[in-house]
């Protein structure tokens, strides 16, 4: 009889046992990849030594993708995607976490790393790994929502930057001062932004008893205001002032206006932007010494047009812009610029990345007449010279293979 009895339990067990299967059809655990720089992923290992995350998106079951945008405050707004795959396809979900801007890089990777649980604890609950977890709450947390903030600054934000660095040896010196002050508030509908920014360098150099010297000086004044018209449509106002040394600008004064379109509404920009901009200004022009066409001040009336696409997805990211300028006065008078950074994944080991940037230029109305450049002022840049085109870019692959696995952490050493 007691046989029996025993005998009978342990067949409701094993049947409960397959029963439990049987209802959980996705009782593995689920593994994880980590597609966030600031997370801190061996940070992350080390809190979630019992999360499977994997080196290779395509053998992951959730793609944890990380984006972030500026706050208006000067932190900063991450967005962490978690995107099901294999038997978890369609159940994507998004935490947002956002900054304060004197946040410490802890804090950050603290803040973050408590999505990562809130993530994990999601896909969890949607499988039969749900039995292993325990759920704690901070019994003192208070709640935020009851708090009324008060701003004082009206969400005002204020910047002050200055320093100075020096190099002293035998045969060379140099000095250099740089000063900087920025002031923006940022809304839902309104962006207005306003910097000053003051370079000066010095070199002296000591060659058979000459003294060589190379002074460079930028100054600069920027303002912009930027109205959000609709989830598509924007307009904005922007100015400059700057002297540059170096472009032989003794005092350029520019204003423009501009419009933009964003194919996508800009409630997706962390994932997804692809605009239009056209922008129509002025500027006055003076220069330290007369340029190539005879002139030591000018007026000019320029348009500009500008394609951006910046798209962040498991598979890569797209990061691409040309803009094309012309002189209404002078259509020959032009400049051409593209930009582009892509990496894609391509295959489970294997990505590639481009980077590029190229620039036709026919618009240097600031070219010194005297064309007969020195060696001094071609060794030390003191002046741009004349130039058709400008190229620039890097191209590369990332291989990886091995255990997806080891979730070990060692920083011995």
């Amino acid at each position: 009889m007691r046989f029996n009895l025993i005998f009978a339990v342990f067949i409701f067990i094993i049947f409960d046992a397959f029963s439990q299967n049987i209802i959980d059809n996705k009782a593995v655990k689920p593994n994880f990849f980590l597609d966030c720089h600031d997370c801190d992923f061996d940070f992350v290992r080390q809190q979630l030594k019992n999360v499977s995350f994997v080196r290779n998106p395509e053998l992951a079951d959730v793609h944890i993708l990380s984006t972030e945008s500026g706050t208006g405050s000067g932190g900063r707004k991450y967005f962490l995607q978690f995107i099901g795959r294999n038997d978890y396809i369609g159940e994507n979900t998004e935490y947002v976490y956002i900054t304060q801007q004197m946040a410490s890089d802890d804090d950050v990777r603290q803040g973050l790393l408590k999505l990562v649980k809130a993530g994990v604890l999601h896909f969890y609950s949607t499988s039969g790994y749900k039995h292993n977890v325990v759920v704690e709450f901070n019994s003192e947390a208070k709640n935020s929502d009851s708090i009324f903030i008060y701003d004082r600054w009206d969400k005002w934000i204020f910047n002050v930057d200055a320093g100075g660095d020096f190099e002293l040896e035998e045969s060379k010196n140099e000095v250099g001062f740089d000063f900087g002050v920025s002031v923006e508030k940022i809304t839902e509908q309104w962006k207005s932004d306003f910097d000053v920014e003051l370079h000066n360098n010095v070199e002296t150099y000591i060659d058979a008893n000459e003294e060589i010297k190379n002074e460079q000086q930028q100054f600069r004044i920027s303002a912009e205001y930027i109205n959000s018209l609709s989830q598509h449509w924007s307009a904005g106002f922007f100015a400059d002032y700057y002297s540059d040394t170096y472009l032989n600008a003794k005092n350029n004064i520019d204003g423009r206006l501009g419009i933009e379109y964003n194919v996508f509404p800009w409630e997706f920009s962390n994932r997804k932007v692809f605009t239009f901009r056209y922008v129509v200004g002025g500027e006055y022009k003076q220069y330290f010494e007369e340029t190539i066409y005879e002139k030591t001040e000018e007026s000019l009336w320029f348009e500009a047009a500008e394609i951006s696409i910046d798209i962040i997805q498991p598979w890569g990211v797209i990061e691409s812009s040309i803009e094309g300028r012309h002189y209404f006065h002078d259509f020959s008078k032009n400049s051409l610029s593209f930009e582009t950074d892509v990496s894609v994944r391509l295959s489970k080991q294997l990505s590639v990345y481009v980077e590029f940037e190229a620039d036709i230029v026919h618009d240097q109305f600031y070219l010194i007449k005297d064309q007969g450049a020195s060696r001094d002022d071609l060794l030390l840049e003191r002046r741009k010279l004349a130039t058709a085109y400008e190229l620039g870019g890097e191209v590369g692959f990332r291989f990886t293979f091995g255990s997806i696995y080891n979730n070990v952490v060692n920083e011995r050493f």
